[in-house]
């Protein structure tokens, strides 16, 4: 509409400023219009409210016979009125003279019904009607005759003119004036701000009225503009959605070759490195010097280093992808939190660091959720922490955060150390991908920087969030929360121990470590122990010789000035019947008869279940018990002999073979070997085999193919057991699915396999 106009200048500015003077002309044009209108209504209702004035006030004159002044002063004042406008018919003057002809009309009733108080509402009235024309200045000539009446006639009327007829009253003082004069002048107001209000909300409702008229010729002109492009546009819109979908089908081919990748290199690296990482285990049960030792474990740690890594990359991109699902079992929280204690534990005492965990009481140790997760998550913070901690301590706290409503509960887990902290300014940098604090602590403590990503994302799956505090050469709070809910099935015990027996048993506990100190007490308050911390072995023994009776002493063996064994021996000279319990991060070499001096030896981190079972045995001598230390599982000829099992291997890769041979070789057993899924379906038809270790990716027939054959023809089923260097997702439920029993990674550890032949032998026999 504007591009039409001959007028329009070139320039933005001009254009902007042409538009804003086409509105105000039309806003103008039409807020005459809607006066003009409103001024012909308000007259045509005057004409009716004037003859009804000029009656009221004949009616008026029966009472006191003054038709005089009703034909007098009403017609007068009708002339008056009527003569103005038609000689001035463009002129707002006739308005005004309206306003003064209503108030003589009020005038008038006054004196007609000899001064009747109620008169003096139609000075109201009148003001009510002039609101019509929406002009708030007729209220003043209005305002003015009645004021000049009142003054006037009142005055009169005091002074003893009696005929006046201004009021009833006796008096009219001029309190009583000022009072009705500024009540009147209150009512005259409001009318008056009514019409101002009236004539504003009019101004704007026009102004509204003109600017949509405005957008709607202004969407008319888009509309026609819209709808010659809208095919090209469409047409635009087709190219650029096949455009998408190529990318996305291009996308999908590239997700899925870099799966296929991960899981190809995944299976490269992880085959050689399993007869790496077997053959070292194979080479450490041997007779070795110290240094020969150091060397398989040297092999032994680089290659589960590298397995490490693979899996953080494999675990990184399953997250990433989306393809990762959490499971929700129900779970024992305390087994969860001793298994990853237990996994540090024996790194913890080579270095000299202190490791334990607390639950605090109100916090439901049966929960529903994925405990390999949460295990993982655990496991990467803990490992930070004693990557960057050379001396002190590290600890895992639980605490209950919020129940909801929905019978959910929000856990915190804060993962404490005392290590060498974080910068500030380097704490947004933690939770990205490959990413590390600086260059030197990349060089210096290795690692591919996505533990804490990879947990990040894991938390969130969880329903919580994670965050860190941290100070330079103070240590760090890696802190993450999660929701769960509280597990109802029945699970395997935890082993508990009724303490009830000893409810009040007095135990002397000596550690140099406060938060260790700490930890133990609200332990011993819990099963109603009452506790005695001391700080080292000379404030125990200042203890001691106050005379305070202690039934069970528990002594730290390492502190600084005098150890475990130091105390223990003095305590045994002058207090021969205190029962006494070693705790030791380290393995202790007693000599002579030192080891006599304790009841029992515990190695840390201390496992609840194991301490209750200590401190009874130490106060009742009721349960047998050994010394606690972690002995990790040993080949040996006897556990073949133990666990007797007809074993076939099924494996195509001569170094794997060579390595799963020599393993169940030293186990005692004489296990059969197949090199691919044929010759293995052929010889599970021959013979009844307990346990088929099946490997996956084999040429011609692979494991899965077999495994479904062997379902369908042998007679006596045997257990297959997947053994595969995969380890994308689904790999187990892949396996599960396709008939076989159970699953183990490669590279396979000695552990695992022995528990894999024991949970089996146990089920089948």
């Amino acid at each position: 509409m504007v591009a039409d106009c001959p007028n329009v200048p070139g320039n933005s500015l001009n254009l902007t400023l042409f538009i804003m003077s086409t509105q105000s002309a039309a806003f103008g044009n039409q807020a005459i219009a809607f006066q003009y209108g409103i001024k012909e209504r308000s007259d045509r209702l005057m004409n009716y409210f004037l003859i009804g004035h000029f009656l009221v006030g004949l009616a008026f004159a029966f009472f006191y016979d003054t038709w005089l002044i009703a034909f007098g002063v009403g017609g007068i004042s009708l002339v008056a009125y009527y003569s103005v406008k038609i000689a001035l018919p463009h002129s707002s003057l006739y308005q005004y003279v309206l306003s003064i002809v209503l108030g003589v009309f009020m005038a008038q009733f006054i004196y007609q019904m000899h001064g009747l108080f109620e008169m003096h509402f139609f000075a109201f009235i009148s003001s009510a009607l002039l609101i019509t024309y929406q002009k708030w200045k007729l209220q003043i000539p209005l305002l003015i005759v009645v004021v000049i009446h009142h003054a006037s006639l009142g005055y009169l009327q005091n002074i003893g003119f009696s005929t006046i007829y201004f009021t009833q009253l006796d008096y009219f003082t001029i309190q009583t004036f000022i009072i009705h004069i500024l009540l009147a002048a209150v009512i005259f107001f409001i009318c008056g701000l009514w019409a101002y209000q009236l004539k504003k909300y009019n101004e704007i409702q026009i102004l509204q009225t003109t600017q949509m008229t405005e957008l709607q010729e202004e969407a008319k002109v888009s509309i026609e503009h819209e709808r010659d492009t809208l095919e090209n546009s469409n047409q635009q819109l087709r190219q650029l959605n096949q455009d998408l979908e190529k990318a996305r089908h291009d996308a999908d081919q590239a997700n899925q070759a870099k799966s296929i990748f991960l899981a190809t290199m995944s299976h490269e690296i992880r085959t050689p490195m399993n007869g790496v990482i077997g053959m070292a285990a194979l080479l450490n049960e041997t007779h070795l010097t110290d240094e020969q030792r150091m060397f398989t474990g040297t092999i032994t740690t680089c290659g589960e280093t590298l397995i490490n890594v693979i899996n953080d990359v494999l675990d990184f991109s399953k997250i990433e992808s989306g393809n990762i699902e959490l499971e929700c079992e129900d779970f024992d929280l305390r087994h969860c939190l001793e298994d990853v204690i237990d996994i540090f534990s024996s790194r913890a005492a080579q270095i000299g660091l202190e490791l334990f965990y607390q639950i605090k009481e109100n916090v439901p140790l049966q929960i529903v959720g994925d405990h390999l997760r949460l295990r993982q998550i655990l496991i990467n913070l803990v490992g930070n922490a004693m990557k960057f901690t050379e001396r002190g301590e590290i600890c895992i706290f639980v605490y209950l955060q919020k129940i909801g409503a929905d019978g959910k509960v929000e856990l915190r887990f804060d993962v404490l150390d005392t290590g060498i902290g974080i910068p500030e300014d380097k704490l947004n940098r933690l939770f990205k991908a490959f990413s590390q604090v600086d260059s030197s602590t990349t060089r210096k403590y290795g690692g591919t920087g996505l533990g804490l990503a990879i947990s990040e994302k894991l938390v969130a799956l969880m329903g919580g969030g994670i965050s860190v505090k941290s100070k330079p050469d103070k240590g760090s709070t890696f802190s993450f929360t999660v929701m769960t809910m509280p597990g109802t099935r029945v699970l395997e015990p935890y082993t508990y121990y009724n303490m009830a027996d000893i409810e009040g048993a007095r135990i002397l506990i000596v550690d140099d470590n406060l938060t260790n100190l700490t930890i133990l007490n609200r332990q011993f308050e819990y099963w109603r122990l009452k506790s005695i911390p001391a700080g080292s072995g000379q404030e125990a023994l200042t203890i001691l010789a106050k005379k305070i009776e202690v039934d069970l002493v528990i002594t730290d063996m390492q502190m600084p000035g005098m150890d475990g064994i130091m105390l223990a021996d003095l305590i045994r000279e002058e207090y021969p019947t205190i029962p006494i319990i070693l705790l030791s991060s380290i393995e202790v070499e007693f000599k002579n008869n030192q080891r006599q001096l304790f009841v029992s030896v515990m190695s840390k981190p201390i496992k609840q279940h194991i301490l209750s079972k200590q401190i009874l045995n130490a106060l009742h001598r009721q349960i047998t018990l050994s010394d606690e230390k972690i002995n990790p599982n040993r080949l040996s000829a006897d556990f073949g002999g133990k666990y007797p099992l007809a074993i076939l291997i099924v494996e195509d890769n001569q170094m794997n073979q060579r390595v799963i041979m020599h393993i169940l070789n030293k186990m005692g057993y004489q296990p059969d070997l197949a090199k691919n899924g044929q010759e293995a379906i052929e010889a599970a038809n021959q013979k009844d085999y307990g346990i088929i270790l099946m490997d996956m990716q084999m040429p011609d027939i692979d494991g899965m193919e077999a495994t479904k054959v062997i379902r369908q023809t042998v007679v006596k089923q045997p257990v297959i057991i997947a053994l595969t260097a995969n380890a994308m997702a689904d790999d187990r439920e892949a396996c599960l699915a396709a008939g076989m029993d159970d699953y183990i990674s490669k590279p396979v550890k000695l552990e695992d396999l022995m528990n894999k032949l024991k949970k089996w032998y146990e089920i089948i026999f």
